[in-house]
């Protein structure tokens, strides 16, 4: 079943109006999780969330059931259950008749904001209030997850992009200058294509760090490897995007 997770962001500005972002993320079988956002002027935060859902009906395919996730329970009300604050009726129908037109039957249902797809959703929102456009919407991106343990020798790194799934084991060498979770991350990223966006789940703090300054690494060879990562990527037009966990 097709799935969105929604979220909105909102701040008054010194004149009194409000402006708010909104993002999705929309969950289609066998299709990568797709992103969107947008700023509007809005009265309140409710308002620019029931924005996120109506663009999570006009993105989701018709003719198929669709559920959207959110943690608001006055846009769960209003849509939902056809109750809720009365500024939100009109906001509510248009969301309605959307899914009507589209042939979308849809259901609007809680979760908390600290599932994975929320957070992006999230993340999306407050950049798009700001003004600010998230890069892995634009061009090809790939999902990439880090799985490692200490004290374990060995790295999985799972990528997935359109039409292709790759999974790497990585031996960790542990004598070398680099962090054992950090050389996950650059093993990694040579997976990535060029022109590529990484949107990276599990990675340490430490390789978080080291990759997005590299000057912080303590010893030299770990710098000279970061920094030879880091000039190669950037060659290549790849970047990379550390997701919040859940």
């Amino acid at each position: 079943m097709n799935q969105a997770y929604v979220d909105a962001s909102w701040h008054e500005q010194p004149d009194g109006h409000g402006v708010g972002g909104w993002g999705l993320v929309l969950l289609i079988p066998a299709e990568l999780p797709a992103r969107y956002q947008g700023q509007m002027n809005a009265p309140d935060n409710n308002a620019a969330e029931l924005r996120a859902v109506l663009e999570a009906v006009r993105h989701a395919p018709g003719g198929e059931p669709l559920t959207v996730y959110t943690d608001n329970e006055a846009v769960i009300a209003s849509v939902g259950r056809g109750r809720g604050p009365q500024l939100l009726a009109e906001a509510a129908r248009e969301v309605q008749d959307e899914a009507e037109l589209r042939d979308v039957i849809l259901r609007v249902e809680y979760v908390p904001r600290t599932r994975r797809h929320m957070l992006s959703a999230h993340d999306l929102a407050n950049d798009a209030r700001r003004g600010l456009t998230t890069p892995a919407l634009h061009g090809p991106h790939a999902d990439v997850l880090i799985e490692q343990r200490p004290a374990v020798p060995e790295a999985r790194v799972s990528l997935r992009r359109y039409g292709e799934r790759v999974t790497a084991l990585v031996n960790l060498d542990p004598l070398s200058a680099v962090p054992p979770s950090a050389q996950a991350l650059l093993a990694a990223i040579t997976l990535a294509r060029p022109g590529e966006v990484l949107l990276v789940r599990r990675a340490s703090k430490v390789a978080q760090a080291l990759w997005q300054r590299p000057e912080r690494a303590l010893r030299p060879a770990a710098l000279a490897q970061l920094q030879e990562a880091r000039q190669t990527a950037d060659g290549l037009g790849v970047q990379v995007q550390f997701q919040t966990a859940g």
